[in-house]
């Protein structure tokens, strides 16, 4: 038997390994890297709902379909952090907030990931608005700044993204967000992924939502995302989820007090274990949000 001291001395020398080879892994394929790694998601609603939430309208959406701003009718800020597959050295946090304006909103995001040896930060100013009752559009502009220790230095690009949201009638709303359709670089020949996501939100009933969604990327493989959220009574939410590609099962919860909103996930990658995920965000203002196939907010 194993004791429990021995145990933490294991958990933390299999950390250290990990956060090596993901250093080894910078330095022999340094381009590649600067292309694919890592793939930035905040928001633990996003992460236990399996990330199938591009034709979701609640503010976190700012990150995934600026489309949602058109539905967004109170200021907001939120801030994210996580620690990926329980490594210190793979810390990842996201700042957003979101200024309701007439036609629409605006949106600033700050995302960044990393550690002494490697970091990589997006900066994005969006905006979005409604064109129609049922039917709104948005967009974004990006900086994305790039670091690796040694003698490849630092660089920098700009992007573009944007997308559509669909909302035939109140349980049922459809969204298509496409990133970086210019195809920008990155690093001299190296270019960014550019990505298209098609998803469908359907509130089953007061309590029970659905979202999902289908990725397509010009550096992996497409994959398939979806989840559930139950909420049993007003203010607690229980969210599970899953992805494709590689296989990740999400599962997490959420509660409301007043316009504070606390979300908790944790996702299982099934290569590289576990990560936690918590966010925190407040709504200014009245509570009252235009939602599409949303759960409503209490």
């Amino acid at each position: 038997m194993i004791k429990p001291r021995n145990q933490l001395f294991l958990w933390k020398k299999r950390c250290v390994a990990l956060s090596g080879i993901v250093v080894v892994i910078l330095c022999m394929f340094p381009l590649q890297m600067l292309a694919t790694y890592p793939e930035e998601q905040p928001s633990a609603r996003a992460a236990s709902l399996g990330y199938g939430v591009v034709a979701l309208a609640d503010e976190w959406s700012l990150f995934y379909n600026q489309a949602s701003l058109g539905y967004i009718e109170n200021s907001w800020i939120g801030v994210h952090h996580e620690n990926r597959f329980v490594s210190p050295d793979l810390s990842f946090s996201a700042l957003g907030g979101i200024w309701a304006v007439k036609p629409g909103a605006l949106g600033v995001s700050v995302k960044r990931l990393g550690f002494s040896k490697f970091s990589q930060t997006q900066a994005g100013l969006a905006f979005g608005m409604k064109l129609s009752p049922n039917f709104s559009v948005g967009v974004q502009a990006n900086f994305h700044h790039v670091y690796i220790a040694g003698e490849y230095g630092t660089t920098a690009a700009f992007s573009a993204e944007g997308g559509i949201l669909y909302t035939p009638n109140q349980n049922l709303s459809v969204g298509l967000h496409i990133f970086n359709p210019t195809r920008s670089k990155i690093y001299d020949d190296e270019r960014m992924p550019t990505k298209i996501n098609l998803g469908l939100a359907y509130k089953l009933s007061d309590m029970v939502l659905v979202s999902s969604g289908v990725e397509a990327s010009t550096h992996s493989k497409a994959k398939f995302m979806a989840g559930v959220e139950f909420s049993p009574i007003k203010s607690l939410y229980f969210r599970a989820g899953f992805v494709s590609n590689p296989s990740t099962l999400c599962f997490g919860l959420g509660y409301n007090v007043g316009n504070l909103k606390m979300d908790l996930a944790f996702t299982r990658n099934e290569y590289l274990g576990f990560t936690p995920h918590a966010s925190l965000s407040y709504i200014f203002g009245s509570k009252k949000t235009v939602s599409t196939a949303e759960t409503e907010a209490p």
